[in-house]
Formats: C-alpha cells, structure tokens, sequence
C-alpha cells in the first residue's frame, strides 16, 4: 500500500502543501445533497491588509502561516528557503529559524510551523519527519523529535500536549498526539472508511489526499480528512463519539463514491481528480464555541508537472452544539498564486501573494477579515 503513496507523492506533496480541494455535485439522492442556494452564508468580511517587506527576496513558497497571539506577529514555514520567518505587524522581519540543507538546524523539505510555549518555536521537516525545536527568542536549534505519518497544516497545542492532523499507515490513524519531553507520540482516530478502502485497493485517493485536520477541546477533539464529507467527534483516547456531516451549498462538496471513482476510474486526467471534490482545509474555534471549518474549491493551472494550484476557499461555521451550521460563505482574495490560511481570536487570516506594480515579482500580503454569522440561515446537519 505504500507504493501506491509513493507512485502519487509528487502531486500529494503539492496538494497538501499548496491547497487541499477535490468535489463534485451531489445527487438528490445523495445524503450530501447541495440545500437550496438561497441559504445565507457567513459574510467573511475584509478588516486590512498588511504588506510584508521583502519577500521577493527570501519568500519563495509558502507553506503555513501561524498568528503568535503573545504579540500578534506572523510565523510563515517557507517550503523554498527551507525556514520559518517571523514578521511583525508593521510587515518587518523578527526572526528567522532553521535554513535548507540538511544538518540538524536545518530543512531538507519544510512543511508547517508552530509554537510549542513562550519560548519555543516548532519546525516540522516533512521529508525527515522531524520536529525541529528553535528558540523564539534568538532563533537558536534545541533539538529534534521523530514522528510517523503524513504532517497536516495546523498542528495545535492544548494543555501543554501537542495535537497533530497526521494521516498515518501503519495504525491507519489521523492523529498524533506528543507530550512535550516524551520521546514517543499516540497515533489514534481510525482513519474513515473510505480511505482504509482506498488503501487496500492500492488506489491513488488515500495517497492523493493524506491531511487530516484536527481542532482540540481538553475532553474531545473534532476530526476530519481532506477528501471526505464527515467530521468525526472523538476521545483523547481515540473512541468516535459522533459523527458530523456539514451540508454543502455552493462549494463542491464530496460525492458519496468519490473514492471509488478517484481510484478506478483510469479515463479520469490529473485535473479531472483535482478539480473533483471540495478539500477540507483546517478546523478552528471561535471565542463563542462555534466552529470554523475552511474548504477549498481547488482547480489547477498549467500542466503537469509544470502546473498550479489555485482555490476558491469557503468557511462554514457549525453552532457550539454542532447541531446546524452555517455554510460555504466565500473567501475573497485576488487567487493569484496559492493563498494559506489562519483564524485567531475571531479573526481570518489569509496570506495572498499578487503580482506588483511592474508585473515582475510578487507582493505577499496578510489580509485580515471578520467572520460575521448575522445574517446566517443555519442549516441542519445532515
């Protein structure tokens, strides 16, 4: 089964790291049938934008994007210059930690960032699965920390242990947990169905599509993976407590055999499975309990192997009982190259790079928006 990961890595390493987004329309038949599109969305709404200075320079191709709530400055991992760099929000450079090569302070292939405590800032090497430790401070290597399994975007700390998307083939599991100190990490949450088929039949879809995406409560944990429709309520112990089926309106969504079609259908091109199905990004929580899923609607420029991914990003919000949800409220951005996305505190964050003035470089901006559920017709789960 890992062969067929392998085979399909050049496009998986792209896809997770760039815009997770596969869907197709849903038959009235279908349990994940679209509702009408009268339904109101979330108004995602622009706050400002924030120019960072100099990224032309050493800003090659960004991977994850973090808010450091200590002081509101920026952690961007950049897969190209093999680092994590800390902007504050006047848009300067703070700090720089790790650089590409291949010792211990450094970056074979970096994947995302975050921050462990006060003085820790974590780098995530996906190519030697490592957790590389760095000072926040002074940027200074404090070591490293083994880990199996394909890295998700937003890795998270609560209570002080670390809990990780990470889609792994060994346990089949779509979760890592690490207590700081500890030189060994919990891998638990079944991956679904779908994916456990995808891999015994050797097919594409489960290598394709590896991400999970995990939000963390101190009793629970809410759990997803890129290339399906459910969320999976569970333990810190792994037990699936509930399952969460959010309906879709006006992003692609995920049809009910869309595995089996990714895997066996041969006549299907590359583009035909990225532009296939909705990809579930990342799962965040608001201050109210509310919960802010990010879909992205991906489609792809160029050819392979010299193409793009570009996306239409919506957000869903699910009530603090998870019993309806507001969905599919659109992202605007200017989708010029791949955007990565955040929320802090009630606050989206997105990264955007657009051409400049002279059209020969590219400006990267933070945009800032408010997520605003007024006006929402919450919809039931299905």
């Amino acid at each position: 089964m890992r062969d067929g990961v392998v085979r399909w890595w050049p496009y998986a390493s792209v896809a997770v790291a760039g815009a997770l987004t596969f869907l197709g329309g849903c038959s009235d038949n279908d349990p994940g049938a679209r509702k009408p599109i009268h339904a109101v969305g979330p108004a995602v709404v622009p706050l400002g934008d924030i120019l960072l200075e100099g990224t032309d320079q050493y800003l090659g191709d960004p991977y994850s994007l973090v808010v450091d709530t200590a002081d509101g400055s920026f952690l961007i991992s950049d897969a190209f210059e093999g680092q994590t760099i800390r902007f504050g929000r006047d848009g300067r450079v703070m700090q720089r930690y790790g650089r590409p090569g291949e010792g211990p302070a450094e970056f074979q292939r970096m994947g995302p960032t975050f921050i462990l405590d006060d003085s820790v800032v974590v780098g995530v090497d996906t190519r030697t699965r490592l957790f590389k430790l760095f000072s926040r401070e002074d940027g200074g290597y404090l070591g490293s920390f083994r880990y199996r399994g394909v890295i998700g975007d937003r890795v998270s700390v609560v209570a002080g242990v670390v809990v990780a998307p990470s889609m792994e083939y060994t346990d089949f599991s779509s979760v890592l947990i690490w207590a700081p100190g500890e030189a060994s990490f919990t891998y638990l949450v079944d991956l679904p169905e779908p994916y456990m088929q995808s891999l015994r039949r050797n097919g594409p879809f489960a290598g394709t599509l590896p991400a999970s995406s995990v939000l963390a409560w101190p009793d629970t944990m809410l759990v997803g993976m890129a290339g399906v429709n459910e969320l999976y309520l569970a333990t810190w112990k792994g037990d699936v407590l509930d399952t969460i089926r959010p309906p879709s309106v006006r992003r692609r969504g995920v049809p009910e055999n869309a595995h089996v079609e990714f895997d066996t259908d041969e006549s299907l091109s590359f583009r035909d499975r990225v532009e296939m199905l909705s990809l579930l990004h990342s799962i965040y929580r608001m201050l109210d309990g509310e919960t802010v899923l990010v879909h992205y609607d991906q489609t792809v420029r160029g050819e392979p192997p010299s193409f793009e991914f570009l996306a239409d990003i919506y957000v869903t919000v699910l009530s603090s009982d998870r019993q309806v949800a507001c969905v599919d409220g659109s992202v605007p951005y200017a989708n010029e190259t791949r955007a990565r996305i955040t929320v802090s505190r009630d606050t989206l964050f997105l990264l955007d790079r657009t051409l400049n003035e002279t059209e020969d470089g590219l400006n990267t901006w933070i945009r800032l928006y408010r997520i605003d559920t007024s006006r929402c017709v919450w919809l039931p789960m299905w």
